[in-house]
């Protein structure tokens, strides 16, 4: 099973408690299997932690995710002073769930809609939380973990929804240090390759010929990883980001349809505002008028 978790953009987190703690001797963690997950910040000292048979050292100013569902322990001492908070949570992706198996992991690759209109769809995208990791701003993760525990402890009706969308908002800002720092593979060097292709040529179709020309590699491969990478195949990708850019002409240029059309590569401006539609949920004409009516 893995060990990592996941949380769907369109769910929030569900927080049983957030607290500090100060061990006052040593102590051995405790050795069980939780129905929720748990998040561990350490401040000074530190914890070696086993998780489904892998050892887990966390470290001052590492933050820390346990899942749900998996057996871990403790065999070695935590010493006396050390400090930590922990957050005890429900929620998290099921990849394997038949409601959920139209969700695709959140990546850098992933376009999303132009000009801050997001659809419901943009939201069926779930992100994978670090394991573990160095946090690259202690004191901005402290402040906010001290926040959330004064909610915790205050007697606000409304501290559970404030604990849940805080919870969530730390967890994107660990997330998105993780991502920030990757270590590209093979397959990440393929995508990117094919992004910046994609992304030069919104001008004009594209033919998987033209793509495996490009990169000297055969298509179907090709395809594959991107469709892996970005869970959208490279033709579908290629449209949503020339419609965003049709968007971005519509709302901020004084070109009309027919001439984005045509800047776009497409023949039929009919056939045009059939993808655009398709894609961006609007016709041409009524995505101007709700742009229209916004400003």
């Amino acid at each position: 099973m893995d060990s990592d978790i996941l949380l769907a953009l369109d769910d929030i987190v569900k927080v049983r408690i957030v607290d500090f703690c100060r061990a006052e001797r040593p102590f051995i963690h405790a050795d069980r299997v939780l129905d929720f997950n748990v998040f561990i910040y350490i401040v000074s000292g530190r914890m070696k932690i086993w998780e489904n048979g892998i050892e887990y050292v966390v470290d001052e100013q590492n933050a820390f995710f346990l899942k749900k569902g998996l057996h871990h322990y403790g065999r070695d001492e935590i010493a006396a002073g050390t400090t930590w908070y922990y957050i005890h949570f429900h929620g998290g992706y099921d990849t394997g769930g038949q409601e959920q198996g139209s969700y695709f992991e959140l990546s850098s690759y992933s376009p999303l809609s132009a000009a801050g209109e997001f659809t419901e769809k943009d939201y069926e995208r779930y992100i994978r939380l670090p394991k573990l990791i160095k946090v690259d701003n202690p004191r901005l993760i402290e402040r906010k973990l001290d926040s959330l525990t004064q909610i915790c402890r205050s007697a606000n009706d409304l501290r559970m929804a404030y604990l849940s969308y805080g919870t969530m908002e730390l967890f994107f800002e660990l997330f998105m240090q993780k991502r920030n720092q990757p270590v590209p593979d093979k397959d990440d060097i393929i995508t990117r390759r094919i992004i910046l292709y994609l992304e030069s040529n919104t001008s004009r179709n594209l033919s998987s010929r033209d793509i495996s020309g490009h990169l000297c590699m055969n298509y179907n491969y090709i395809s594959s990883v991107f469709k892996g990478k970005t869970g959208m195949s490279i033709m579908e990708y290629h449209e949503k980001i020339r419609m965003n850019e049709a968007a971005r002409l519509l709302m901020h240029s004084s070109m009309n349809i027919s001439e984005v059309s045509n800047k776009l590569g497409f023949d039929d401006p009919l056939y045009f505002s059939r993808v655009f539609k398709k894609v961006m949920g609007y016709s041409p004409s009524d995505y101007i008028k709700q742009a229209y009516f916004r400003n």
